[in-house]
């Protein structure tokens, strides 16, 4: 009787949680929480309500409107009755533009972008209604900008694109990017009732209101990653519209472009003292000439150079803005630069130091789309970054720091987090590489790359011993460090290659693979293209080599996963190759899946059972026999999902979760038998991939529009974790590895692909990096109507 009682203690003891441990609470009553990090998105408008300036809007193409009530120090989101939705999981809020009324700062009008939607609010901003009656429009229709009439609140103009592809049409593609129309539309009813007053050649962008002569109505029109229906690809004709005036209220139209030696203007600005005197700025990344800014003092009648382009910043400049508080003082800004003049546009000196770029390093601004003066203060000034986020300048443009707290959109692609700290975890995607010590509240850029910041994150990988590997779509090689200090080694792999995938061995943390994909724009992979295989490394990332043989060389690699007990079986699945194993560190493969004409987009091992492994589709594969078979699991399931990452508790090893680009997050209890959503909290269900915690308690998601969002699995938040400023090395460049077997070439799969790899670029469109230079020029993402209109594009 003695030895049973001590039996039954022991297991108790056994069974009991250890010393501190957390109890995991209900799946019912558990909730994610939208940390608002990292910067990122498609962001556009950023104005200052006119009569309390610390109360702030912003835009961004994912995740709609966000507010602030504190002068930019915090963010929130603003989009009550804002109903028009997009995206991969049809949760994006594609709020593109808003205009405060003047007059009336209560009064906010917003527009979309690729479908029609114009809202207004009578509260500030915090409800919204729909006014887009008239609008003729349905789908491929962008609004970029509102201007109201000082005198008549009631009397609105409205710019906007028209896709090459909407109504039907088949798409124009240009040089780099779509060949657009633009139209203006105007109300007087306070948007009961839209009609259009011009229709033309290029975008429309600005709209500025004479309040001398209110029928006096300047427009411009193009930006620098859009090309005019008029232009010509083939011979370089630039075409375009320039300035548009008229003095009839938009009755009658002229372009007004005498002095204009470039007519896709980006940005445009009244002075707010003299209506005769405006500021353009020109700028294209296909059309380089005579990009600069451009001023006006007779009306747009004639228009004079004031500032050219240095070779580096052959695109153009994208925003201009005279400050309201001191009218002599005047702003311009490219991807570069920001430069400021004290003598109303005449004369400009730059502000960014020579040899970098704006921005809060390592964190680049990139291009500037629009500019806001504080109206009390000229010298503190933000901007609002096409790739996402906004920056705040108190020393009229010399330093920046990110001014993004609970403002984001960004589309996060890998994340991690750190084996001995719940709340440090990592996150890379379209914005670059961050870092949060405290659980995704606040974020911190990492710049792996020297001298040069990270952007177009892809991949991440974190092993157990903290090494860590982050893959970028630009320079196409993978870095490597521990978070405080980073190296580089370069794959040199072809144009249009880069990393897509990265995976640790468990029981060999020195030993990890990369998978190679292909893109037409490094933001996006294409799943039409065949990659460049499978890559490995026996020590940390330092040195690689091609791990592939024939059937592996063109690869086009979207998951990994290696065997917790032997770093030689590697899975690999692939967009055009099915899902393939190789048992001898990757000198041959085999295809394991039923079929190689299926896109396969993750895969996953069991922890303890290596015979158990997960396979991410259109639908979720299990099988108990090393992959030997698969049988399609659909309990719990949403028809039609597309799996691109799964993550096993490490705690609980029949745990798993399971991410979805469309429906979100589900978890299993039962080692991928059966399936449960897990998605209260989620705004966005468009998830990219998915990170746990050691201890099992706080599992994070990287949503394509959304940032980071975390759940906490006990109900209580992680522990801030503090860490070092990094640190960079750049080493002479490594050996080139050896290139793969073969080079032949693969069927490309014929599955339509997750949104995380649908072709946009930097703002949704496409870019390729100048090899010896920095410059990011466009190229052309030849993709399906389909495709285009869910693609992100500014």
């Amino acid at each position: 009787m003695i030895r049973r009682a001590f039996m039954l203690v022991a297991l108790v003891a056994l069974l009991a949680p250890p010393a501190g441990a957390q109890e995991t609470a209900p799946l019912s009553d558990l909730e994610w929480i939208r940390t608002g990090g990292p910067l990122g998105g498609l962001g556009y408008d950023v104005r200052m309500r006119p009569d309390a300036p610390d109360t702030m809007l912003v835009t961004d193409a994912w995740a709609g409107m966000f507010m602030s009530t504190d002068a930019g120090a915090s963010w929130f989101p603003a989009n009550d009755g804002i109903t028009t939705r997009t995206g991969p999981s049809g949760d994006a809020i594609p709020v593109f533009c808003t205009t405060i009324d003047p007059s009336d700062p209560d009064i906010v009008w917003a527009g979309t972008q690729n479908v029609r939607g114009i809202f207004r609010s009578e509260d500030g901003g915090y409800s919204w209604a729909q006014r887009d009656s008239g609008v003729v429009e349905n789908e491929g229709i962008t609004f970029r900008g509102f201007a109201v009439d000082p005198g008549d609140s009631d009397v609105v103009w409205a710019a906007a694109e028209i896709s090459s592809w909407a109504g039907g049409r088949p798409e124009r593609p240009g040089r780099g990017f779509d060949m657009v129309e633009g139209v203006v539309y105007k109300t007087t009813n306070g948007g009961a009732g839209w009609s259009p007053v011009w229709r033309g050649d290029n975008l429309a962008r600005y709209i500025w209101i004479d309040p001398t002569a209110p029928d006096t109505v300047y427009v411009s029109t193009g930006i620098f990653d859009r090309e005019a229906a008029n232009s010509d690809p083939g011979l370089g004709t630039p075409g375009g519209e320039g300035v548009l005036k008229t003095t009839d209220g938009g009755v009658t139209w002229r372009n007004t472009n005498d002095g204009l030696d470039n007519l896709y203007i980006g940005s445009l600005f009244m002075h707010p003292e003299d209506p005769q005197t405006l500021l353009a700025a020109a700028g294209s990344n296909v059309y380089y000439g005579g990009t600069g800014v451009y001023l006006t003092t007779d009306g747009a009648e004639t228009w004079t150079p004031v500032l050219r382009d240095p070779v580096e910043e052959i695109e153009g400049f994208h925003s201009v803005e005279f400050a309201l508080a001191d009218p002599n003082i005047a702003y311009a800004a490219s991807s570069a630069r920001v430069y400021r003049s004290e003598d109303r546009g005449r004369t400009w000196r730059a502000m960014t130091p020579p040899e970098s770029a704006w921005g809060d390093p390592p964190v680049r601004g990139g291009f500037p789309i629009d500019l806001q003066v504080d109206p009390r203060d000229p010298d503190r000034l933000f901007i609002n970054a096409y790739g996402g986020g906004n920056f705040l300048s108190t020393d009229a443009g010399r330093t920046w720091t990110m001014a993004s707290t609970g403002y984001t959109g960004a589309q996060t692609r890998g994340i991690g987090v750190d084996p001995d700290h719940p709340g440090r975890v990592w996150v890379t995607g379209r914005s670059g590489l961050f870092v949060s010590t405290d659980g995704g509240g606040t974020w911190t850029g990492q710049s792996p790359f020297d001298p040069w910041p990270t952007f177009e994150g892809m991949a991440f990988a974190i092993a157990s011993d903290g090494t860590m590997l982050e893959a970028d779509n630009v320079e196409r090689g993978i870095a490597f460090g521990s978070g405080e200090e980073w190296d580089y080694r370069s794959l040199a792999l072809p144009s249009g290659q880069a990393v897509r995938s990265l995976a640790f061995a468990p029981s060999q943390p020195g030993i990890a693979y990369a998978g190679v994909g292909a893109f037409f724009t490094p933001s996006y992979f294409d799943d039409m293209i065949a990659g460049g295989g499978i890559y490995r490394t026996d020590d940390g990332g330092r040195r690689w080599s091609p791990a592939v043989d024939d059937l592996a060389a063109a690869a086009h690699v979207s998951g990994l996963a290696v065997d917790p007990f032997d770093p030689d079986r590697v899975f690999a699945a692939t967009v055009n190759q099915g899902l393939l194993r190789s048992e001898d560190a990757g000198a041959g493969w085999k295809t394991v899946s039923s079929r190689n004409d299926i896109a396969v987009y993750a895969v996953a091992i069991h922890p303890t059972d290596p015979g158990i492994v997960l396979s991410g589709s259109r639908g979720i594969f299990r099988s108990v026999d090393g992959g030997e078979t698969f049988e399609r699991i659909s309990a719990g399931i949403a028809p039609e999902s597309a799996f691109v990452d799964f993550v096993f508790d490490p705690e609980h090893s029949d745990i798993v979760y399971a991410a979805d680009i469309g429906s979100g997050v589900y978890r299993s209890d039962d080692a991928g038998l059966s399936w449960q959503a897990i998605n209260t909290g989620l705004r966005t269900r468009a998830v990219n991939a998915l990170a746990i915690s050691r201890d099992g308690l706080h599992l994070y998601a990287a949503t394509e529009g959304e940032g980071v969002y975390r759940l906490d699995l006990s109900g209580n938040p992680p522990a801030e974790a503090p860490i070092a400023a990094p640190t960079t090395t750049t080493t002479t460049p490594p050996p080139e590895p050896l290139p793969p077997t073969t080079q032949s070439p693969t069927t490309a799969a014929t599955a339509s692909s997750p949104a995380a790899s649908a072709p946009a670029g930097d703002d949704g469109s496409p870019w390729i990096l100048w090899a010896g230079g920095a410059t990011l020029l466009a190229a052309l993402a030849l993709v399906g109507r389909r495709r285009r209109r869910s693609r992100r594009s500014g």
